[in-house]
């Protein structure tokens, strides 16, 4: 426990979140659906942050085009 305390957070990314669903499968896999509420916890959060990411690319485009379309 003390070497996870001692793990370096930064901010949390896909890829974080995309190990996390891939442990916790195998996890659920070899031990049963005891953790599966939280396998399925993490697996919404992945979803819900890739949307995030989706919606906030779309405003910077959005964005960037409007800029653009002003200049030019």
């Amino acid at each position: 426990m003390t070497a996870w305390q001692n793990r370096e957070r930064g901010p949390i990314t896909e890829e974080k979140l995309l190990r996390a669903v891939n442990i916790l499968a195998d996890i659920v896999e070899q031990h049963g659906p005891a953790h599966r509420p939280l396998y399925q916890d993490v697996k919404r959060e992945l979803e819900e942050f890739r949307r995030r990411q989706q919606e906030s690319s779309a405003a910077a485009e959005l964005a960037f085009a409007t800029q653009v379309g002003r200049v030019a």
